[in-house]
């Protein structure tokens, strides 16, 4: 899938806070998957600052179910074997500044639950009763050795 120009160089180079705006609209589970594409490989693959991005997208939003939804997709971004140690690193540091907006939960975990009973912790912990479920596949293609290759040289 080839994202559209203004999800990968829009004008003011805010690629991840244009995307999280689309995709905290909605259900997490119906996200859009240029949007979810797009915010993934900003942080999986991109220089921006994500500092600068996070402020940016919370200068903007102060709806908390919003917040919610941008917290958890960012620090499951992190969640991926592709994103770089340093990265992750930035990308917590990052969520930092949602401490000040909203704040988490402890999750404590049972140690059986029966399959069709689970539910993504993380997203507990950010206060959501949804999470990405199977929109996590549309991410699968970008998460290769040979995208993150691409991505280096361009």
């Amino acid at each position: 899938m080839e994202l559209p120009e203004i999800m990968t160089k829009p004008s003011d180079g805010h690629v991840l806070s244009l995307a999280l705006e689309v995709l905290v609209k909605s259900p997490l589970d119906q996200a859009d998957d240029v949007s979810l594409i797009s915010a993934a490989t900003a942080v999986w693959y991109s220089s921006s600052d994500l500092e600068t991005e996070v402020a940016a997208f919370l200068s903007c939003h102060s709806d908390e179910l919003q917040l919610r939804r941008a917290g958890y997709l960012l620090e499951r971004f992190t969640r991926f074997a592709c994103v770089s140690d340093s990265r992750v690193l930035e990308t917590l540091n990052a969520l930092e500044l949602f401490a000040h907006s909203i704040s988490r939960q402890e999750v404590t975990l049972q140690s059986v639950i029966p399959l069709n009973q689970r539910r993504d912790v993380l997203a507990i912990s950010w206060g959501l009763d949804e999470g990405l479920d199977l929109k996590v596949q549309t991410l699968m293609p970008y998460q290769t050795r040979h995208y993150a290759a691409e991505q280096r040289a361009m």
